[in-house]
């Protein structure tokens, strides 16, 4: 079963109708909140422990302080991660190429390690790092398909860099296999373990999927969880074959452990659950399949009054999703780019934005992206 986008949920306007400022909005929005969600989260990262609510609330209410005071000479520049900086290199490399190249976008990971390792970067990705570099292997995926034994890293990071995919997908409404590859080949250069790529594919589907709502109305989470667990139900029942003819897309029937996750955040998302309970269930750890959800749930309880006493949703969505613990900046940067492509730029406070290293570039990339799918459907 075919997810062909854009499609009515909740009400939908083509590309035409919002081509202009609201679009540029939302493109914006994503990727300046994922880069807000990873600064941010990153405070937390450290402890790996579920933050108490006294002392995550203490924080941005420091956060919130700044607004209070004239000039930026006394804000603190929360430096980002390794999810923003690979995540700019996605959205360059589409940008430069105007398409996907393995070779170029390979070359940018690399380049942005070695100019500054001190992002945080995980321990495995740095032997692929080293092997781009020294051309060990003429093919740019061979790196790391041989991580761990040929099994490949099953890390969220692919899933935590791949927002700008899913603004480079924009017009891809006839096909669904288009996006779909898109987001395999790029998780592939780094992380070949088949919950990797899958927990990529979902991440580019979910903020794909709320930039193309109708955000003037309220969003159906119901419509919105049942489109990607529908999704994840096939790409786990093995319906689709790369065109490559790929073995990891070949028809094998087994365990559905994103479709299952995805079922727990339905739940979830009606409830007021502890970040313990959802530490158990679907996890917060470095996995994609346990982070992934994470986030998606992190956005859909959010939209919704819960124990964060904000009215503006999308702080109440990086909130949430850092009280979970765990691998903070990561999951904070997923939720928040799904977040920032429903909301748009205009929900994101400036005052948060001023206190995070790396908006202006967020920024324009997200400009080039716009005018890049703007372009293609003239």
């Amino acid at each position: 079963m075919a997810l062909n986008f854009p499609q009515k949920i909740g009400g939908h306007r083509n590309f035409r109708e919002i081509a202009s400022s609201p679009l540029r909005s939302r493109f914006r929005g994503s990727l300046v909140g994922a880069v807000v969600g990873d600064c941010l989260g990153a405070v937390f990262e450290d402890a790996w422990t579920i933050p108490q609510h006294k002392k995550l609330f203490g924080f941005f209410e420091k956060v919130d302080a700044v607004k209070t005071t004239k000039g930026k000479s006394c804000v603190v520049l929360r430096k980002f991660t390794d999810d923003t900086a690979m995540a700019r290199s996605v959205a360059a490399s589409l940008v430069e190429k105007r398409s996907f190249c393995a070779e170029n976008m390979a070359a940018r990971f690399q380049e942005e390690y070695f100019a500054e390792p001190f992002r945080g970067y995980g321990g495995n990705v740095l032997t692929v790092f080293a092997a781009l570099r020294d051309q060990t292997y003429q093919d740019v995926y061979e790196a790391a398909s041989r991580q761990f034994g040929g099994q490949g890293s099953y890390g969220n990071g692919g899933a935590m860099r791949i927002a700008p995919a899913a603004l480079f997908g924009y017009n891809y409404d006839g096909d669904e296999d288009d996006l779909q590859d898109l987001a395999e080949n790029i998780t592939r250069l780094t992380h070949s373990h088949r919950d990797a790529i899958n927990g990529a594919i979902l991440q580019c589907y979910a903020v794909h999927l709320a930039l193309h709502l109708d955000n003037s109305q309220t969003l159906n989470r119901h419509k919105f969880i049942d489109k990607l667990i529908s999704l994840m139900s096939r790409i786990e029942d093995g319906g689709v074959t790369a065109s490559d003819g790929s073995p990891q897309r070949k028809k094998v029937k087994e365990s559905k452990p994103f479709t299952e996750k995805l079922a727990v955040v339905k739940d979830y998302m009606e409830k007021d659950v502890s970040a313990v309970d959802v530490e158990e269930n679907l996890g917060n750890d470095v996995s994609a399949l346990k982070s992934v959800p994470a986030a998606i749930l992190s956005f859909l309880r959010a939209n919704q009054a819960c124990f964060i006493e904000r009215d503006n949703p999308f702080e109440r969505t990086i909130i949430f999703a850092i009280s979970l613990g765990g691998d903070t900046d990561t999951i904070a940067t997923m939720a928040a780019a799904i977040a920032g492509a429903f909301y748009g730029m205009e929900h994101i406070p400036q005052h948060w934005q001023d206190q995070c290293e790396g908006i202006d570039t967020a920024i324009k990339l997200a400009d080039q992206l716009q005018a890049i799918c703007q372009k293609s459907v003239k």
